[in-house]
């Protein structure tokens, strides 16, 4: 049976990163910067403009967040207008009673700044569902245990005995019921009072613990539907989930392209690629403006005796 191993690089998870903390004093100018992520089956999302600063000028929020500006979603013959947070400079939130975001749908943005418009558009993917999750055994490959999914149990996932996993112990495999172009995977250590598995951890990483709570894969082609996440990538006991996301063209550009993902060594389209800066699918801006639809799988997992 062909899989995918998914070959984490460990940086700070921006799967499940605070929207507007991508992008920084990112180049010379003053360029409009744009940043927003839909989630299929979830309302119109916050979104950000803001500028990049001058080489040299202290970076905050507040001073790169733009308030005067004119944000509107699209969708087929809909118009949804954003509205500024006077609390957040440069965070703008959708009307009230906004719509579920959904599969398969263009999705389009349109900002003006000073006479000056950014827009960009996005198609969302199908959802994306694991159908099941599993522990292999290692040397035979064969199922040990089906796991518990959340649609059977709700968050009592995290106690059944089925999704308690100890350390090291076979190989978790999940099988996807709808196979996208590209994906990103996520890991979550759930508990305030997560133990270390490693105290090396830390130092193998180069990363704070703290920053250990949460780590990513590269983007992936899961071609057979099939994903096994390595234990080297889990890093706390405890509760921990892990988001499955099939992801749009512009995520997949962004990820594949940005600097981080290359200092890790992770995926970067062919052998041998690298890029200088990210590829932004926005017009008279940067930023990024993309959907994704996610699933996820709870368990536990436990110190080896």
């Amino acid at each position: 049976m062909r899989y995918l191993l998914i070959v984490l690089f460990l940086t700070a998870c921006a799967a499940e990163r605070q929207p507007g903390d991508l992008f920084g004093s990112v180049e010379e100018g003053s360029a409009l910067v744009v940043d927003g992520i839909l989630l299929v089956d979830q309302t119109l999302p916050e979104l950000f403009v803001r500028r990049t600063l001058p080489p040299g000028q202290f970076y905050s929020q507040d001073a790169a967040g733009v308030l005067d500006a004119q944000v509107r979603v699209f969708q087929g013959d809909q118009i949804f207008e954003y509205a500024p947070d006077p609390a957040t400079p440069g965070r703008y939130l959708p009307p009230s009673e906004s719509p579920q975001v959904e599969p398969l749908t263009e999705y389009r943005l349109e900002v003006e700044v000073e006479g000056k418009t950014v827009r960009a558009s996005t198609t969302t993917p199908e959802r994306v569902r694991v159908r099941q999750a599993v522990l292999l055994d290692e040397d035979t490959q064969e199922i040990m245990r089906t796991l518990k999914s959340f649609a059977e149990m709700g968050d009592e996932v995290y106690t059944a005995p089925e999704n308690q996993l100890t350390h090291l112990e076979g190989i978790i495999e999940l099988h996807l019921e709808k196979v996208g172009e590209a994906y990103q995977a996520a890991l979550f250590a759930l508990e305030e009072d997560a133990q270390l598995l490693d105290e090396d951890f830390p130092d193998i990483y180069d990363r704070d613990p703290d920053d250990l709570l949460a780590n990513q894969s590269p983007p992936f082609a899961a071609s057979d539907g099939i994903v096994r996440w390595p234990w080297f990538a889990v890093v706390y006991t405890g509760r921990s989930l892990i988001k499955v996301y099939a992801v749009d063209h512009n995520w997949f550009e962004y990820a594949r392209s940005s600097p981080e993902q290359q200092e890790q060594g992770g995926f970067g389209g062919q052998a041998g690629d690298y890029f200088e800066r990210p590829f932004f699918q926005v017009e008279g801006g940067i930023g990024l403006f993309g959907s994704a639809s996610v699933d996820s799988v709870g368990f536990a997992v436990l110190p080896r005796p």
